[in-house]
């Protein structure tokens, strides 16, 4: 009975554990079923647990026991997990979409946009900011874009305020030159650009067009024309004026309409003269430069300054300055100035010498060329040093055989390419002048200067066809020439018995019969 109740026991035991049940032997003997214990993968059930079956005998019975098995758990259904909720994406305006295209999209320098647009709604214009910086459309229409890591001036621009700083927003992108980097804003609520620049060695330096100063730099050609900034704007000049310095040149502005920009020796010249604190003032207009041989000339609010490799840098100014405008200037006879104008001089004149001649200038004269073989005779007869002090006409060439004259103060200058330029003054000159109509009929054009030191403290000059002789008791000057000239010299000239000339020549019949009255008589020519 026993080995059957064993049999029965270890098949019971062996059909259990197929079903995960561990069997315990009973102190009789019997085999008690377990309670099954939840496991990782199991879940714990929450009702009450059972207590362990027993299984027992019967004293004395017979028949083989039949097992109390524990009915086996439900498996906990697994629980389904709860979806998050979708995240729509940010879309970029189609204003500013091909802006962002162009520089690559979502996978490009900009990346994803991390805010709606500003295009319908918002203050200022229109824009979006991304994850790399901003796009922006200007008031011209134009898409710009500054960048929060990329390039120089965009990190800097929203390191200092972004829209909200003192440059505003965009109004053309970042550009890389010559070594730096610049980029165009606009002032919001404000009339005026500012381009701000940097370089490594100036840091960033602002360009501002409230002075003016950004459009006068992008018209110069901007970074490639006359380079950046070296410091900023300046505005505390001579009457309100305003400066900034560049690498080409310096930007000068008077403060109301005038200004230009300054550079190579003609700047020099003016900073020497103590720049817009001095004579010459605030440039007016910008250097101009032309010519095979170059030259330059600037002009300023009180005279120009004319540059060439040969003569420099010089200065012309003041009533000087307006005659020689009016003689063409560097195009006219004149030429390029040689060296600034000369004051102090006899009366309070002034003087400035020039490639082909020089004006002289005085209070009671004004300002008159002096140039060609009549400068050269006036230097000769003293200048304005000499007898015939300051000019007070200008040339003029309109005598026979292209002769020219020029009246001084103190006489003329006469010159014709045969005779050359000699001086006309006293009463010889005098004498002289009436007949400038007539030189290739009578007197012709001098060719020598006066001769003085003669009997009864007279003087003569040569004429082409005749001689002028004067003395102070005879007070005017007459011509002799031809025969009578030639008698007269014979026998004595003014140390003759005759003396000197005391009228004009008479002839009759042409040049059959002439005679001429002296001093002390008259002397008698026939053909």
């Amino acid at each position: 009975m026993k080995k059957r109740l064993l049999a029965a026991s270890v098949a019971l035991g062996m059909a259990l554990a197929g079903l995960g049940l561990t069997p315990a032997l009973a102190d009789d003997g019997a085999v008690a079923v377990a309670t099954p214990t939840p496991t990782a993968s199991s879940p714990a059930t929450t009702a009450e647990p059972t207590a362990e079956p027993t299984v027992t005998s019967s004293p004395g019975s017979t028949a083989d026991p039949v097992p109390t098995v524990a009915p086996m758990p439900s498996p906990t259904p697994t629980p389904t997990a709860t979806p998050a909720p979708t995240t729509q994406p940010i879309p970029v305006s189609t204003i500013l979409a091909p802006k962002w295209k162009s520089l690559g999209g979502a996978t490009g320098v900009l990346g994803q946009p991390i805010a709606a647009d500003f295009c319908r709604w918002g203050p200022g214009p229109c824009r979006q900011e991304f994850e790399g910086g901003m796009i922006f459309r200007t008031d011209r229409n134009l898409l710009a874009v500054v960048y929060r890591k990329a390039g120089v001036i965009g990190p800097h621009w929203f390191a200092t305020g972004g829209v909200n700083s003192s440059l505003g927003y965009p109004a053309g992108d970042e550009r890389q030159l010559a070594g730096g980097a610049y980029q165009e804003f606009h002032a919001t609520n404000q009339y005026w650009n500012t381009i701000l620049t940097w370089r490594a060695k100036y840091g960033f330096i602002p360009i501002t067009d409230k002075s003016g100063f950004g459009d006068a730099w992008l018209a110069y050609g901007g970074a490639s024309g006359i380079g950046y900034p070296k410091a900023k704007v300046t505005c505390s000049l001579r009457g309100g004026g305003c400066s900034q310095d560049f690498d080409g040149g310096l930007i000068i502005w008077d403060g109301q309409y005038h200004g230009g920009l300054m550079k190579g020796a003609i700047r020099a010249k003016w900073q020497s003269l103590s720049a817009q604190n001095g004579v010459l003032g605030y440039p007016t207009g910008d250097e101009q430069c032309s010519g095979k041989v170059t030259t330059c000339a600037q002009e300023f609010s009180g005279g120009y300054v004319y540059w060439s490799a040969k003569t420099g840098a010089v200065m012309v100014r003041g009533g000087i300055y307006d005659r020689y405008r009016r003689l063409d200037g560097s195009y006219g006879a004149l030429g390029l100035p040689l060296k600034d104008e000369g004051c102090k001089l006899r009366d309070g004149g002034c003087m400035q010498n020039f490639q082909n001649g020089q004006i002289m200038w005085s209070p009671k004269t004004g300002a008159r060329a002096v140039k060609g073989g009549i400068a050269g005779r006036y230097r000769l007869a003293g200048a304005q040093n000499g007898a015939l002090r300051y000019p007070v006409t200008e040339e003029v060439c309109s005598l026979p055989g292209r002769g020219c004259v020029q009246t001084f103060q103190g006489g003329d200058i006469i010159w014709s390419a045969k005779s050359g330029a000699h001086t006309l003054r006293g009463a010889i000159g005098q004498a002289y002048k009436p007949s400038y109509g007539f030189m290739d009929v009578r007197e012709g054009y001098p060719t020598g200067e006066q001769v003085c030191g003669l009997p009864q403290g007279g003087c003569y000059q040569q004429f082409q066809k005749g001689r002028f002789y004067w003395s102070p008791k005879v007070g005017h000057a007459y011509l002799i020439w031809g025969g009578i000239l030639n008698n007269w010299l014979k026998i004595g000239g003014p140390g003759s018995v005759y003396g000197y000339p005391n009228w004009y020549e008479d002839c009759i019949g042409g040049v059959v019969y002439c005679d001429q009255q002296f001093q002390n008589g008259r002397m008698v020519w026939t053909g």
